[in-house]
C-alpha cells in the first residue's frame, strides 16, 4: 500500500494563535475586601443599588441634556415628579445612605497589574492589585447621583419661592403648596446629610 509522504509545514501552520490576556471581572474594591465575606456582600449588595440608581437617573440626565425650553421654563419644572420621586426615594427610612462608605459610592483606586518574569525574561505571572487614585473617579457613580438629585431638587425648591406657595398645588392653594415646600425642604437636609456623611466616612 502506497503511502503518501507527508506535506512538510507551511509557515503560517507553525504560526501559534495569539493569547489574549484574560480579563478579570471585578474593580480595586474587590481586591480590597478579598477573604471578607461580609464585606463582599455588603459591597455586592451596594454596587446593585447603584445600578438600578444609575438606571433611572441617566433617564432623567440624557432628558435635561435634550431639553429645549419653551419662553420661560425650566427642566426642572418640567421634570418636578420625576425629580421629587427620586429624592423621596432616596430618604425614605428603607435604606439609610448615610451609612455608606466614600469608597462604595465612587472609584477611589484602580485595578493595576505586577508583573512576574521567568528566568528567560517572559512573564510568568501576573498578579492584581489596587492602585490607589488622588482623586476619586466616578465609579458607579451612587454618591454623584445623589448629588444629582441634591441640584435638581433645590432648582425646584428655589422654583418654588419664586413661583409661590400655591404653585404646586392643583387648585392654587397655599396651604397646600407649603405643606409640599416643608416636605421638601425636609428631603434636601436629609439627603445633603447623607452626601456629607458619605464624604467623610472612609471606614473599611
Amino acid at each position: 500500500m502506497e503511502t503518501s509522504e507527508e506535506a512538510p509545514a507551511t509557515e503560517e501552520q507553525n504560526e501559534q494563535p495569539e493569547v489574549s490576556e484574560e480579563t478579570m471581572d471585578f474593580d480595586a474594591v474587590d481586591l480590597m475586601l478579598h477573604g471578607n465575606l461580609q464585606a463582599q456582600i455588603r459591597y455586592g449588595m451596594v454596587k446593585g443599588m447603584a445600578e438600578a440608581l444609575d438606571e433611572k437617573a441617566q433617564l432623567l440626565i440624557e432628558a435635561e441634556s435634550n431639553f429645549e425650553p419653551q419662553e420661560d421654563e425650566t427642566f426642572a419644572e418640567i421634570a418636578l415628579p420625576e425629580i421629587e420621586a427620586m429624592a423621596s426615594a432616596v430618604t425614605e427610612e428603607w435604606v439609610d445612605f448615610s451609612k455608606l462608605r466614600y469608597w462604595e459610592t465612587c472609584q477611589t483606586a484602580e485595578v493595576e497589574w505586577e508583573e512576574y518574569k521567568d528566568e528567560k525574561g517572559e512573564v510568568a505571572q501576573r498578579v492584581p492589585y489596587g492602585r490607589p487614585l488622588e482623586e476619586a473617579k466616578e465609579g458607579n457613580r451612587l454618591l454623584a447621583n445623589l448629588e444629582k438629585i441634591h441640584i435638581w431638587l433645590e432648582q425646584v425648591h428655589h422654583l418654588h419661592e419664586q413661583k409661590g406657595m400655591g404653585w404646586v398645588s392643583p387648585h392654587g392653594c397655599p396651604e397646600d403648596g407649603q405643606h409640599a415646600y416643608d416636605a421638601r425642604r425636609i428631603c434636601l437636609e436629609k439627603l445633603n446629610s447623607s452626601i456629607e456623611a458619605i464624604r467623610g466616612n472612609f471606614d473599611i
